[in-house]
């Protein structure tokens, strides 16, 4: 990443990108591995096109491919005509836009792009039931927050219809439809020959040809092994609609034991994205916040460990993806 632009959260620094031998993970054996909806299985495979490397650990820098360098420049100019900067770009996948106040969720854009004084958000959307009127508006108001020197494009990729016009001479808005991604992927990616990337083409390819069919027709179709996640409107304060979180009981349990020993422990979860994540962490500071105002409960915080913190990760998550809900004890009363 250039110097001089401050990324918000833990982001570790990215090396400059060279051809090095990869061996892409299949469509089938990603689905084989995790239990993923449709958006985060395409986003993923992108992620892959464009690094030519292996699935990164989120909201970390991580340098494009000359490929996909070329492919985000067209996409950009589909979505805005003119305005791409000089020098070679970061590259972000799951992009941390951190709550102003504890008990703000923040933000989790798909994508960033960041140069020196520019960001590009970019919005992955295949199910026009997770599509929330408040998240393009929450994440140009977090951007803006955050990096108020900047000037912020956002590309929202979406079946559905998506209007929306930012206030602010600062920021930029374009809605592109999937249908117009397929021959920008051909062209840059005409006949690969790294192992695997064929696969991960095709497989991308094949799903952006069948949004018309449901999650679960889309899953029957690809004979997936595993049971996939079928999306659905997050809401922060209830754990039971975070697809795959464990029940809010439990979690609290941990943190009644957190609370009576005082040892950090982890919440065991897997999110799809980060957003999930971020939705977790409120449902539960809002839980403990809840408790009567002598409960040691209202001692513990929910926090998101990252791979730049001190420490290891303690959960499957941890390893996989870089991040993981944590619990930890305080001496006083955190909610107010």
């Amino acid at each position: 990443m250039p110097p001089g632009f401050p990324v918000a959260g833990a982001v570790s620094t990215a090396c400059a990108w060279h051809a090095a031998p990869v061996q892409f993970e299949t469509p089938a054996q990603l689905l084989a591995r995790l239990k993923l909806g449709r958006e985060e299985y395409c986003q993923r495979l992108l992620t892959t096109l464009l690094l030519h490397a292996p699935y990164p650990r989120w909201n970390t820098r991580s340098m494009l491919a000359p490929e996909g360098g070329a492919f985000l420049r067209d996409l950009h100019e589909l979505s805005f005509g003119t305005g791409w900067p000089d020098g070679a770009p970061a590259f972000i996948d799951e992009f941390e836009l951190p709550p102003r106040t504890d008990a703000e969720k923040g933000g989790a854009p798909d994508y960033a792009v960041v140069w020196r004084d520019r960001l590009w958000l970019i919005e992955l959307k295949t199910e026009k039931g997770s599509h929330r009127a408040a998240q393009v508006p929450g994440y140009f108001e977090l951007a803006h927050h955050h990096y108020p020197e900047a000037h912020i494009d956002l590309t929202y990729v979406a079946p559905m219809d998506a209007p929306y016009q930012p206030e602010g001479e600062w920021a930029r808005y374009a809605h592109v439809t999937w249908e117009a991604l397929p021959d920008l992927l051909r062209s840059h990616w005409p006949a690969p020959t790294t192992p695997g990337q064929q696969e991960v083409l095709d497989g991308l390819l094949a799903t952006i040809d069948s949004l018309h069919l449901t999650p679960m027709e889309w899953r029957t179709a690809l004979g997936a092994v595993t049971e996939v996640a079928v999306p659905m409107e997050i809401d922060e304060h209830d754990t039971a609609k975070v697809p795959g979180a464990p029940p809010i009981d439990d979690i609290i349990e941990l943190a009644a034991a957190t609370a009576e020993d005082r040892r950090q422990r982890s919440v065991d979860f897997l999110p799809a994205d980060l957003d999930d994540l971020l939705a977790l962490r409120v449902a539960v500071r809002e839980r403990l916040a809840a408790s009567p105002p002598d409960s040691p409960l209202r001692r513990v915080m929910p926090w998101i460990w990252q791979a730049a913190s001190m420490g290891g990760p303690m959960t499957t998550a941890g390893r996989e993806v870089g991040m993981e809900l944590r619990l930890s004890r305080y001496p006083r009363s955190l909610y107010g």
